[in-house]
């Protein structure tokens, strides 16, 4: 004789795939925001901060042609007797070279930290590419399979059970075999 199916409740069949259609969406509502901001950060460590910097140099360099000229211009100043004070145009030229240091840094620190990001990307790619699949295709599967899993114990449930053609009594109020007849004397 077949075993008969233990269908407490459909209905948490039906929460189950709800649940787990909510976690695909929000998956891949995530997922697609993190590949958006690490787009946007790409953008910026590879061409935005390269850009930037070396047009930095190129500024600071032009400020630092102005001072060595100013300097220069100051100095030609110079007569007997007479000596200018050329602490500010030392000071200007001290700074420009200054900041062309730090924007020649910048640049070269960028330009480690590129592949550093790069291989980075390439690692959280792959390891969240399961993730992605299971939140769009498995899913998919599993919600498919639910699916057919829900209609078929509905159908199942909604049949009516099997009549007993055997000639036998209905079963008692216990579930089991009817009650015995009271024996008479």
């Amino acid at each position: 004789m077949a075993e008969q199916a233990r269908v407490q409740s459909i209905e948490a069949l039906t929460r189950f795939r709800s649940a787990l259609v909510e976690f695909a969406d929000g998956a891949k509502h995530a997922l697609g925001g993190i590949d958006i901001e690490l787009r946007r950060v790409r953008e910026w460590l590879e061409h935005d901060q390269p850009r930037y910097w070396k047009s930095q140099v190129r500024l600071w360099d032009q400020r630092m042609n102005e001072a060595r000229s100013a300097l220069h211009r100051k100095n030609l100043q110079r007569t007997e007797g007479y000596v200018p004070d050329v602490t500010q145009e030392k000071e200007a030229l001290r700074l420009c070279k200054h900041r062309i240091e730090e924007a020649e840094r910048k640049l070269a620190s960028i330009r480690r930290w590129v592949p550093r990001f790069q291989h980075a990307l390439s690692e959280y790619q792959g390891r969240t590419r399961s993730l992605s699949d299971a939140a769009s295709i498995d899913v998919e599967r599993m919600i498919a399979m639910l699916d057919r899993m829900i209609t078929a114990l509905e159908s199942y449930v909604s049949t009516a059970p099997p009549r007993e053609s055997s000639g036998m009594p209905p079963p008692g109020p216990s579930g089991g075999l009817p009650e015995p007849l009271p024996e008479s004397n």
